[in-house]
């Protein structure tokens, strides 16, 4: 096993909060991505929901309707779950990063310590 050097640790440490910048940006996008679809699908099922209990020919219960408004909005519920997997993926990538960041400092740390 090599020994780092402050120098290694410092490119290691700079290479790490230029990625964490990185995945930053890409998970606001994420983020956005994700309210549009939840937005888009709660928009549709409200609309959905409101038509179906209007239709007073056929009573059901909540439980149906709730089934046929989901079966109705599918594609966007579908993006809706996707893009909220891909936001919450890319957060956890960020929480990995920030872990790594944090002992790379304490590496660093050490080894100033240690001169």
């Amino acid at each position: 096993m090599k020994l780092l050097t402050q120098g290694e640790v410092e490119t290691q440490i700079i290479a790490l909060c230029n990625g964490l910048e990185e995945e930053t940006y890409e998970y606001a996008e994420l983020a956005d991505l994700a309210a549009t679809a939840e937005a888009d699908y709660k928009i549709l099922s409200a609309k959905a929901m409101i038509s179906f209990a209007a239709d007073t020919a056929i009573k059901v219960t909540a439980a149906v309707r709730e089934a046929k408004v989901d079966q109705y909005c599918a594609e966007q519920l579908r993006s809706w779950k996707i893009t909220e997997a891909r936001r919450q993926s890319k957060k956890e990538s960020l929480l990995s990063l920030r872990a790594r960041l944090d002992a790379m400092r304490t590496l660093s740390a050490n080894i100033r310590s240690q001169t």
